[in-house]
């Protein structure tokens, strides 16, 4: 069975949504004045990656507003014209865009991207110094161009006086976190640093090593230097190691060769947004690699991104034909706030906007059906432009689109559903934002909100995840980087409470960080959960008393030297909690814990997976299949295919069998994890993957004796990194494997949508 992609049926359902947008566009102002640049026109473009000056893809005719989904970014074109009494044809002038969300107040538009917040900036060092690079201080060729095997980098030389050379790169937000590899030469007095809250050559800020152990950090004020902090740690010389500064208001925290040392600096004043700047002391020089410069990714409900089919300033031609002057310029805006400066008195411009409308954004801030964004141009100083023309886009929710972003390398997240048929998924609103979410669909899946959001957790860092439905109850265990936590919300059938958290950051255990962080948990017959998590070398079992209280930790294979990870668990009969678990030598172990807390002898189910620290979570959440008292043993070898091994009643592993020739992609956004799941049907097992080269999402099943049969094709045209589901009940189809995936955040959010399968019907 193919289904059409969720991108599909959203441009199918746009159609029929842009007639019944009605949203008039606002009346300019009559205090507004006539000598000012009129926007005249606009038009709303649905096709995204259509060319800048492509006459195609419109959303709707010329000044006519038009209905957006959440999550599918859209273009908006204005048309300019100048007042035409500007001082002189030299006078640059620079556009900015706002937006007023349902009648509110007006606000700048912020420049993020989607779906992948980051901004990283990575210059060229292949390029000619010369021309992005100027030397303050020294001879202007002390910054040269070289080559070490393929990996270019940037030699800096002092003469008599120290070195500066400043780069000229643009980035159209300013930068919190600079990082660059540094090789000093084996020299008593040699060093390097970074410059940067640079005003002029008189005042700026720096941080400085030297290969005496010295680490320095200096504000300059006209000229003269003011020790803000100094430390000493270990500086090595004749080979890379990596410089990085992360500036926040007055602050700067320093770290050299990867986060060995570290050094915080606090300043009397705001250190401005700069261009950067590499430094060498007189009479040394040292070599400068991979310059990488990151901004603060957000995400807000609606922004300005990046095109995907023109860059920043691409000039425009007149498309729009509103204005009866003479064309005369404009461009496209990708990524940034602020227009290309236009320098024309007279004529008119075209402008192109590329944006989106946000389901969750940072906060946990939603976008519902129904609400409304207009927007106008600005000057640079804010001044509105008189608007003859004002666009207005109203927003809907796609069907069976959740947005947001999955929580990191999760065991079971939902969808759950309660004994009323609500269905429940455990998500984050954004990659920028990490808090721990219930969303709820009274639907059957069709829409999907946020449940008792002003009580959820507090701890974010939602790292090693996992949950279990009970007694109108989800428990969740959640690992982070230093703790363990549990977590629990009470479902819409919950007699006293329903819709609730019920337990927020039970703390639980602090082990030794590990490599990965995993979690699982299970629920057994009295009430006690038992759950599992990562340390530094070994799993940890421990055991909640059904009044709450917890046992001491297990240790999982204590005797055995390889290091541990991958736990997943599932409850079967008689409380017994079967557990599998992954190797660092690329093994699959399985054991059972007992009712009395004991665990069985470990069997080998593989040696065979991958021994890379992606490959620790290679084992899909346990199935266990209740009408023959086994569990289904899934796990993807190094290979790249998935295999199955059941294990029956009396704990004995059944041969290896192959269940689908595709490779299924693994660490698809830096998980560690396979991009599969699966569940019981029956004596059924149903499977979900995600395969490797096309990034399409699978499915396949065995029959009632056991046989897998031929993976079809479920969603296409996405780019797939998650998959996560269970069996459900929907009116009228009966059973359904109910699923919620990532078409393809690439590690930021938005992109999470719910699927079902029919299972009643299958043969």
């Amino acid at each position: 069975m193919i289904s059409k992609s969720p991108r599909l049926i959203t441009a199918c359902a746009l159609i029929a949504l842009l007639a019944a947008c009605d949203t008039q566009p606002q009346t300019p102002s009559a205090t507004q004045l006539s000598d000012t640049d009129q926007q005249t026109a606009f038009r709303l473009r649905q096709d995204f990656s259509a060319p800048l000056n492509a006459d195609t893809g419109w959303a709707a005719g010329l000044n006519e507003n038009a209905t957006v989904f959440t999550d599918e970014p859209f273009r908006l074109r204005v048309e300019v014209q100048a007042a035409g009494n500007w001082p002189g044809t030299d006078t640059e002038r620079r556009y900015q865009l706002q937006y007023q969300r349902n009648g509110g107040d007006w606000q700048a538009m912020p420049a993020e991207n989607f779906p992948q917040p980051q901004k990283v900036f990575m210059p060229d060092l292949t390029a000619d110094p010369g021309s992005t690079w100027q030397v303050l201080s020294g001879n202007p060729s002390a910054l040269a161009r070289n080559t070490d095997g393929d990996e270019p980098f940037l030699a800096l030389t002092a003469g008599e006086q120290a070195a500066i050379a400043l780069g000229r790169y643009e980035t159209l937000w300013d930068a919190v976190e600079i990082g660059v590899d540094v090789r000093l030469a084996a020299d008593e007095t040699g060093g390097a640093g970074i410059i940067f809250g640079y005003t002029d050559a008189q005042n700026y800020h720096r941080v400085a090593i030297s290969t005496a152990g010295h680490v320095i950090v200096d504000r300059y004020v006209d000229g003269e230097a003011t020790r803000i902090a100094e430390a000493t740690t270990d500086i090595v010389t004749g080979r890379w190691t990596e410089l990085t500064i992360a500036t926040n208001s007055r602050e700067v925290t320093f770290e050299y060769g990867d986060g060995a040392f570290e050094l915080t600096a606090e300043f009397d004043a705001d250190i401005p947004a700069s261009v950067i700047g590499l430094y060498v002391p007189a009479g040394t020089s040292a070599d400068f690699a991979n310059l990488v410069i990151e901004g603060e990714p957000r995400s807000p409900r609606i922004s300005i991104m990046a095109a995907d089919s023109f860059g920043h300033g691409e000039q425009t031609i007149d498309l729009l034909p509103a204005s009866d002057t003479d064309f005369n310029g404009g461009s496209g805006v990708s990524f940034g706030n602020t227009t290309r400066p236009w320098t024309q008195a007279s004529g008119h411009s075209e402008w192109e906007w590329p944006l989106v409308i946000r389901r969750f954004a940072d906060g946990a801030e939603t976008n519902e059906t129904g609400d409304n964004y207009a927007f106008r141009m600005v000057t640079e100083s804010g001044e509105p432009l008189v608007a003859n023309a004002q666009p207005v886009v109203s927003v809907a929710v796609p069907p069976r689109h959740l947005g947001g972003v999955f929580v990191e390398t999760p065991a079971r997240i939902g969808p759950f559903e309660a004994n009323n048929g609500d269905r429940y998924f455990l998500m984050e609103p954004a990659e920028t934002d990490n808090m721990l979410m219930v969303v709820k669909s009274t639907d059957g899946g069709q829409s999907w909100q946020e449940v008792d959001g002003s009580n959820r957790p507090a701890t974010g860092d939602l790292e090693g995840f996992a949950a279990v439905l009970a007694n109108a109850t989800l428990y969740m265990l959640h690992q982070t980087s230093d703790n363990v936590f549990l977590h629990a919300f009470r479902t819409s059938d919950h007699a006293g409470q329903p819709d609730t958290w019920a337990i927020q950051d039970a703390w639980l255990a602090s082990p030794q960080e590990p490599p990965t962080q995993v979690a699982d948990i299970a629920m057994r017959s009295d009430g006690s959960i038992v759950g599992v998590y990562g340390g530094a070398e070994k799993i940890y079992l421990k055991i909640r008393s059904p009044d709450g209280v917890w046992g001491d930790e297990i240790v999982v294979d204590a005797d055995q030297p390889r290091r541990l990870s991958g736990p997943t668990l599932v409850s079967g009969h008689d409380d017994i909690v079967h557990l599998a678990y992954t190797g660092n030598d690329g093994s699959a172990w399985y054991r059972r814990l007992l009712p009395d807390g004991s665990l069985t002898p470990r069997r080998q189910v593989s040696t065979e997976l991958g021994t890379r620290a992606e490959d620790v979570a290679s084992i899909l959440p346990l199935v266990f299949l209740p009408g023959s008292n086994s569990v289904s043993i899934l796990y993807r070898v190094s290979a790249g295919t998935l295999w199955e091994r059941r294990v029956n009643s009396a704990g004995e592993l059944s041969d290896a069998v192959r269940v689908s020739d595709r490779t299924v992609v693994q660490n698809a956004v830096d998980s560690d994890q396979t991009g599969a799941h699966a569940i019981a049907d029956g004596a059924r097992v149903h499977l979900l993957f995600i395969d490797d080269k096309s990034r399409h999402l699978f499915h396949t099943f065995t029959d009632d004796a056991g046989n897998w049969q031929p993976a079809t094709l479920l969603v296409d045209d996405i780019n797939g990194q998650w998959v996560r589901g269970a069996q459900l009940n929907s009116d009228g189809q009966g059973r359904v494997y109910g699923y919620v995936y990532d078409a393809g955040a690439d590690g930021g959010s938005g992109k999470n949508r719910y699927g079902e399968i029919p299972l009643a019907d299958l043969p």
